[in-house]
């Protein structure tokens, strides 16, 4: 755990000399494209702090006062890494598009294709050591902020190759161009984060439905109908499932256990790792699949 971390450490740090760079020689070479790179290069290392919290706090144990954990602490970081980072690209939009209509002046192409080029070689180092320390097809944390680094790299490419048109050509516009097709791939690519961020913090719109899961269940022996379900995916890596089960009449306890250990089963294939059921007797069995009542008060 300790070289994992010492890993993480070493992203970030080298990203953000990458970042603090580009901004720098970006302002300093008039290059939007190089800023705009160094803001989704920042977003990056958003990216790899959000994994390192989760390698960290996803290990520890639910407590009396937080029996949840800290489950919600990705989803969490997430929305409001996605909303800073559109909120940027619109900035960056905005300033595009102005360059664009009242010609900013020149940009140095040869800083842009260094800058650019040191980067790239940033980005290609840690998304290597990232692709070293996935331990599955399942870690899906690393495995984002690999994406990540993998798409900051092509971006720094284009940036280089901008550089060359600027450097050789003196086509000054390809950069307005440049910092207004990323800031649109940036916002294109980021926002589906932020709807499913935003959806599971508020409980909404998942990836499992009701409707399936009662088909489901509601086709086994002994079982009527199915109640008041909810189903939850604070993170991930976790999916809740909480549901009154209405049993035929004088099942013996055993037949009942049988049923529950089943349904917690086949549950498992909708990617539910956690369910909590309710058995009960056939009196409720005209309660509707989905409760709203305590939505109405």
């Amino acid at each position: 755990m300790k070289f994992r971390n010492l890993k993480f450490s070493a992203i970030i740090l080298l990203n953000i000399v990458i970042v603090l760079a580009e901004i720098y020689y970006g302002y300093l070479s008039n290059s939007i494209a190089l800023i705009t790179d160094a803001l989704h290069n920042f977003g990056d290392i958003i990216a790899v702090i959000i994994s390192f919290v989760a390698s960290v706090y996803g290990g520890r144990s639910a407590t009396i006062t937080n029996t949840f954990g800290y489950i919600r602490a990705e989803m969490m970081a997430t929305f409001i890494n996605s909303l800073m980072l559109i909120l940027v690209m619109v900035y960056v939009l905005y300033e595009s598009i102005e360059a664009l209509l009242f010609n900013s002046g020149a940009v140095s192409g040869e800083t842009m294709m260094i800058v650019a080029t040191i980067a790239l070689v940033a980005n290609g180092i840690s998304a290597y050591i990232l692709l070293s320390m996935k331990r599955d097809k399942e870690d899906v944390n690393i495995h984002s902020a690999y994406l990540h680094f993998l798409a900051d790299s092509l971006l720094s490419l284009s940036v280089i190759l901008g550089g060359v048109a600027i450097y050789y050509f003196q086509i000054y516009i390809i950069d307005k161009i440049l910092g207004l097709l990323f800031g649109i791939y940036i916002i294109y690519s980021t926002f589906p984060l932020l709807k499913r961020s935003f959806y599971s913090l508020m409980d909404i719109e998942h990836s499992i439905h009701a409707s399936e899961v009662e088909a489901m269940i509601c086709q086994l022996d002994g079982v009527r109908s199915l109640h008041d379900v909810h189903i939850i995916e604070p993170s991930p890596n976790h999916s809740f499932f909480y549901g009154h089960l209405v049993l035929e009449e004088n099942l013996r306890t055993s037949e009942v256990d049988t049923i529950l250990k089943d349904i917690k089963r086949r549950l498992k294939a909708f990617g539910i790792n956690h369910s909590v059921i309710q058995p009960e007797g056939p009196e409720n069995r005209d309660e509707p699949l989905l409760k709203q009542d305590y939505i109405d008060r």
